[in-house]
Parts: structure tokens; C-alpha cells; sequence
């Protein structure tokens, strides 16, 4: 079919988002004592606190004010355990991380894996790396400058699409199949077949979740 060299990597998540929970655990625990001590202020419920104080009450309002302030951080230590604990659940932490953290976490995974099976030191220069992650629901295509130069641009996003939509009808193993011998039928045109041509790199589907 071609010269060029096609790798297909599947993983079943690029990265851990280890950030994810934490962030939401310590925005929660900031800000949900704030609003609740906001509404309440609000609805009238600290008037009370706020008309009989005198000289005569300063020790018991130190008092009242350490107890206030150990309880609110008692608070804001169980919110962020609770909130750290929910969002660590994979499919609430997966809701809850950015799209564009996705993006740009199974862009860096695709290009380490791009270097890792050595597409990059083909002859030419004509590597494709087709890169999925499932559980994003993300695809990246990456070529090499061998390949790059000679094919429209609007290629690949079109590849990426197909497959992407292949991945929500769940039938990705169809989707990959038809994104690499779309890329194969491109890389032939730039990159024929040579009778006794080296094959540079496997011919699999390769599963880099645990690497």
C-alpha cells in the first residue's frame, strides 16, 4: 500500500488529571463556607450577635470568636475531603475536567508517543501517528514533515472527526481500521511502495495505557 510508516495508539485515558480533584476540593472549601456564611448574614440569621456586645463581653466574644473560627476551619477541612473524595470517582472526575485540559493532556500523550515508537526518525519522515484516547473521546492524527508537506491540512481533522465519531457509536475498532487505511491510500501517493522497502515499525494496533 506504501512506504510510509502508520502507527495506531490506543490508550484508555491520557493522563490521571490528578489536579482535577484537588482544584475542585480547594475551590469548594474556599468558597461554599463563604456563600452559606453569605446567605445566612443575608437572611438575618447573626442580627442577633451584632446589637448586645459591650466592654463588659470582650473575653466571651474572644471566646465565641476562636470557636467560630475552629468550626469554620473544621468546615473547610471536611468540605475538601468530601468534595476530593467525590470528584476522585473516575466518571465524576472525567465530567468535571476541562475540555481543554483534555485537549491539550492527549495532544502532549500523542506527540510523547509519536517520539517513543520513533516515528520521527523514518525514512522520509514519513511516520503517522494516529493516537486515541478512550476515554476522552479524543483523537490526534500527527504527521511527519515528510508527510505534512504534501497533503491538505483539512485532511486530518476530517480523519480525526471520523474516528471520533466512530468512538460514540462505539465501534472504534471500525473507525480505526478505516482512519489508518485512509492515511495508508495518502501516504501511498507520496510514498509508493518499494519492492523489498523496509518495514520500520510494527503492524498493530498498540495499547500504551500502562506506559
Amino acid at each position: 500500500m506504501t512506504a510510509g510508516q502508520i502507527v495506531c495508539a490506543v490508550t484508555e485515558e491520557a493522563a490521571p488529571y490528578a489536579e482535577v480533584p484537588l482544584t475542585w476540593a480547594a475551590v469548594g472549601a474556599l468558597l461554599l463556607p463563604v456563600l452559606a456564611l453569605t446567605i445566612a448574614r443575608a437572611a438575618g440569621h447573626f442580627d442577633y450577635a451584632l446589637g448586645g456586645w459591650s466592654a463588659a463581653h470582650v473575653a466571651a466574644m474572644h471566646a465565641a470568636v476562636l470557636v467560630a473560627l475552629t468550626e469554620y476551619a473544621l468546615l473547610q477541612a471536611l468540605l475538601f475531603i468530601a468534595i476530593f473524595l467525590l470528584v476522585s470517582i473516575p466518571a465524576v472526575r472525567r465530567r468535571l475536567t476541562p475540555a481543554s485540559l483534555k485537549q491539550a493532556r492527549v495532544r502532549a500523550r500523542a506527540l510523547d508517543q509519536f517520539v517513543v515508537h520513533g516515528l520521527d526518525r523514518t525514512e522520509g519522515r514519513s511516520g503517522v501517528m494516529i493516537f486515541v484516547a478512550l476515554a476522552e473521546r479524543r483523537v490526534e492524527v500527527l504527521a511527519d514533515r515528510g508527510v505534512a508537506d504534501g497533503v491538505d491540512p483539512a485532511v486530518w481533522p476530517a480523519i480525526v472527526a471520523d474516528v471520533v465519531a466512530g468512538l460514540r457509536a462505539g465501534d472504534a475498532a471500525g473507525a480505526l481500521e478505516a482512519a489508518v487505511l485512509r492515511c495508508g491510500r495518502l501516504l501511498g501517493e507520496r510514498f509508493p511502495p518499494r519492492a523489498g522497502g523496509p518495514n520500520e515499525l510494527a503492524d498493530a494496533v498498540v495499547d500504551v495505557t500502562a506506559r
